[in-house]
C-alpha cells in the first residue's frame, strides 16, 4: 500500500515539473527585429505565393505602402496570432486594401510548403478577405536570408523543440522598398498602424531605429518564466492535481484500515 502511495506522489511530481526550455539566455540574446532606418529590401529577390506565382520583390510592391510580416507557417505559438492581429488592425484602420496598403506574409522557414501557405492565409486572413492585396510568400533559403537581414530580423532554431525563437513583429515598407517602421506584432494599435502607413505612403520613414524584442517561442528562456497566462494555467492545474492526490491518499488510507480490521 505504501508503494502505491509513493507511486502516486511520484506521478504527481512528474506532472507538476515545469517544461525545460532547450535554448538559453545567451542563445536568444540577439533575437530581435532592429532594422536600420531607411534600409532597402533586396528588390531583385524572387518570392513565390501560395499559388506558385513567382516575382521579384519589386513587383510585390504594388505602388503603395505595404505591411510585411515574417512568420513560420507551421508555428504553433504566436505566428498565427501575429498575422491575425495585423490583419485585424488593418481592417480597423479604415484604410482600403489594394489601394492604401498591401499585406505580405513571408516564411523564413525553408521547410514551409505551398499548402502551409494556403492554410496560413485561410486561417489567419481569409482567402476571400482582401483578394489580391494579401500575399503569402516563400523563397529559397539564401534569398529569404537577404530579406531577413534587411529587416534586422534575427531568429534562432531550436533543434530539440523543432521550432524557432524569433521576433513577433510587423514592418511598414514604402512603395520603393524602404523600411519605414518596425512595430510589435501583438497589441498593435490600428491608429498607429494607419499613421505609419500614411507616412510611408508619403515616403516618410522613422527617424530612429525601432527595436522589437517581443519573442515568439512559447516558453521564455531568457527569463526562465512562463508567460502570465501559462503560469496561471499551471497553477490552476497544479492545485487541482494536489487536491486529487489528497483524495487518493485518503482513499488508500481508508482502504488500508478496512483491510486491517478484516
Amino acid at each position: 500500500m505504501h508503494h502505491q502511495m509513493m507511486l502516486a506522489v511520484c506521478l504527481v511530481c512528474a506532472a507538476l515539473a515545469p517544461a525545460r526550455a532547450e535554448l538559453t539566455r545567451s542563445d536568444v540574446a540577439g533575437v530581435e527585429a532592429s532594422p536600420r532606418p531607411g534600409a532597402v529590401l533586396p528588390l531583385s529577390v524572387r518570392l513565390r505565393d501560395e499559388n506558385g506565382v513567382t516575382r521579384p520583390i519589386r513587383q510585390w510592391l504594388t505602388g503603395g505602402p505595404s505591411v510585411w510580416v515574417l512568420a513560420d507557417f507551421t508555428c504553433d505559438t504566436l505566428c498565427g496570432s501575429v498575422v491575425s492581429t495585423v490583419s485585424d488592425a488593418l481592417r480597423r484602420s479604415g484604410l482600403r486594401p489594394g489601394q492604401d496598403f498591401d499585406l505580405n506574409v513571408v516564411s523564413f522557414d525553408p521547410q514551409d510548403t505551398a499548402e502551409n501557405a494556403k492554410e496560413m492565409k485561410q486561417a489567419q486572413v481569409g482567402l476571400q478577405a482582401w483578394g489580391d492585396a494579401t500575399h503569402v510568400l516563400r523563397g529559397d533559403a539564401s534569398d529569404v536570408a537577404g530579406l531577413t537581414k534587411a529587416f534586422g530580423f534575427e531568429a534562432v532554431y531550436d533543434r530539440d523543440q523543432l521550432r524557432y525563437a524569433h521576433p513577433a513583429a510587423a514592418f511598414v515598407v514604402t512603395a520603393d522598398g524602404r523600411i519605414a517602421r518596425a512595430l510589435p506584432g501583438l497589441g498593435l494599435d490600428p491608429a498607429n498602424l494607419r499613421l505609419a502607413l500614411v507616412e510611408a505612403g508619403q515616403g516618410r520613414i522613422g527617424g530612429w531605429t525601432d527595436h522589437v524584442r517581443l519573442m515568439c517561442y512559447g516558453f521564455d528562456p531568457a527569463s526562465g518564466l512562463y508567460t502570465l497566462a501559462v503560469g496561471r494555467l499551471l497553477k490552476a492545474t497544479g492545485l487541482a492535481t494536489l487536491v486529487l492526490l489528497g483524495l487518493l491518499i485518503v482513499a488508500l488510507l481508508r482502504h488500508e484500515r478496512e483491510a486491517a480490521r478484516s
